[in-house]
């Protein structure tokens, strides 16, 4: 019987419970820690983030610790799974990786390119795995449009929209509202369009963002533009500062336009009837916790999400920022 892997998640928030219900029913790996500062954290099974429910996570058999270091004391997880605030990613998964743990952290990566590296750096040296959750990567939808772009199916992509909107995140005194922490909307809610980017079509030339200040003293509301010589036209969107959550997500080809809806991808073409994929099942908070397991086992890098690629969606998202602060393009190659 092939070994199962035994990992600990460290924070309980609203990512943390997410990750926590994916765990239920992973064929190679399984939950047998959680740790959090807030001890009221472990009381509440599920969290509402703007995905809506995580559902509920079965810790009768989870062990529950207030710290990092009292939890791997006495736990022997093979990997650490961190759903921390933001500016702590780079810390602990350092820390993780030079304790023995392999590490998948929720996105962004970290707050710096400097901290970025590091996390880098340190995995080759200490030979851990390091991958971190883009998990539009691991979307059924999300990939469905990546397919199609990589197969020229549709013919060459003219045009990519992409729009992610929600109210302010956190309450008024967490974390999410204080941009040396989260970085904004930009950093937190908006990378994983950028990611998503970076992730189809590569570095752009360069950026221009227009963005407002509102939420968390960082970009909070903003519109981007990617350039691609003799590209696609890229544009995205993300805001903290709206009514209900939001996310749209269009492909415009020469031959057809994919617009994903929910779970399902719709595809209209000028002479065929409309056509809609239904890409339910697996989701990608679970598959890339499966998929990151898998490359622990077979010791084999994460070629789909590697910390170099989600290192280089931390420097465009940087770029963004750069550019929405000082009101100019910034170039990137």
């Amino acid at each position: 019987m092939a070994k199962k892997l035994k990992a600990a998640l460290l924070g309980f928030g609203g990512m943390g419970h997410f990750h926590a219900t994916q765990y239920k029913d992973q064929p190679d790996c399984t939950l047998i820690a959680i740790c959090d500062v807030d001890r009221k954290k472990f009381e509440k099974l599920s969290a509402d983030i703007n995905l809506g429910n995580s559902g509920e996570a079965d810790l009768a058999s989870v062990h529950q610790y207030l710290s990092y270091e009292e939890m791997i004391r006495n736990e022997k997880p093979d990997l650490i799974d961190i759903c921390l605030p933001c500016h702590l990613h780079a810390e602990y998964a350092v820390r993780a990786m030079k304790e023995g743990f392999h590490v998948i952290s929720e996105k962004p990566m970290a707050r710096t390119l400097a901290q970025a590296d590091r996390m880098i750096r340190v995995s080759r040296e200490t030979g851990k795995q390091l991958m971190i959750a883009q998990c539009l990567r691991f979307e059924k939808t999300f990939n469905t449009l990546k397919q199609a772009y990589d197969s020229r199916k549709y013919g060459r992509l003219l045009r990519m929209d992409l729009r992610r909107c929600s109210g302010p995140a956190g309450t008024k005194t967490s974390w999410y509202r204080d941009v040396k922490c989260s970085g904004g909307a930009l950093l937190d809610l908006h990378l994983h369009d950028t990611d998503f980017v970076n992730y189809v079509l590569g570095t752009p030339d360069a950026v221009q963002t227009f963005g407002v200040t509102r939420v968390s003293g960082g970009i909070d509301d903003l519109m981007s533009t990617y350039f691609f010589a003799d590209g696609p036209i890229v544009n995205a969107e993300a805001s903290w500062c709206r009514a209900e959550w939001h996310t749209s997500s269009v492909m415009v080809f020469e031959k057809a336009t994919l617009e994903l809806e929910g779970t399902r991808v719709k595809i209209s073409r000028t002479d065929k009837p409309l056509e809609v994929l239904d890409c339910s099942g697996k989701n990608g908070y679970w598959s890339e916790i499966a998929y990151f397991v898998d490359c622990i086992l077979k010791n084999r890098k994460p070629e789909q999400c590697l910390p170099e690629s989600t290192r280089e969606s931390i420097r465009i998202a940087l770029a963004e920022e750069r550019s929405a602060l000082h009101g100019r393009k910034i170039p990137l190659k």
